[in-house]
């Protein structure tokens, strides 16, 4: 599935209550006014919300039926999936590169079903997760360029930003 530039701004949209009705532009302009400390936790952010988005979009296309909640932060899981045995399960979504990242989370939370991106998927195994099939890595891409394209470089800084830190997401 391929992230496309609408699919970055329809996601700031849901993550941000100012921005619902506000154009493309607006959007880029906001964005490129903020700190540069700050870009990482907004990209983050909306990564996280864009891989909720393309999720469903991806579960509905198989045929699986599948919604958002209405809130961007509810709590606990981030996708309702619709039949199965158990008629609806919630999902939680971790939109992350690191391993130790959705270990740690799955291990607060073992009752609840964690989908994730395929490179975290590969590493862990399929008898504990849900690969999504969505790649960290095209996210990143697609927010960036999208809203970062004059913060950062082009050779992945927000990876090696996060490196440097010791950030796992």
């Amino acid at each position: 599935m391929q992230v496309v530039r609408e699919d970055v701004f329809e996601a700031v949209r849901r993550g941000y209550n100012d921005l619902e009705l506000v154009s493309e532009e607006e959007i880029t302009a906001y964005f490129g006014a903020i700190d540069t400390a700050s870009v990482l936790g907004h990209s983050n952010h909306i990564k996280g919300i864009l891989f909720e988005q393309e999720y469903v979009e991806a579960l509905e296309m198989s045929g699986v039926g599948a919604s958002l909640f209405e809130a961007t932060n509810h709590p606990g899981t981030d996708v309702l999936v619709f039949g199965g045995i158990d008629g609806v399960t919630e999902i939680h979504l971790k939109a992350s590169d690191s391993v130790s990242y959705v270990t740690s989370a799955m291990q607060e939370d073992p009752e609840i079903a964690f989908a994730v991106t395929s490179e975290v998927a590969s590493q862990i195994g399929a008898d504990l997760i849900i690969d999504t099939g969505i790649e960290n890595a095209a996210l990143e891409a697609a927010v960036e360029e999208a809203l970062f394209a004059e913060a950062i470089s082009p050779i992945g800084a927000f990876s090696l930003f996060r490196l440097f830190l010791g950030f796992p997401f």
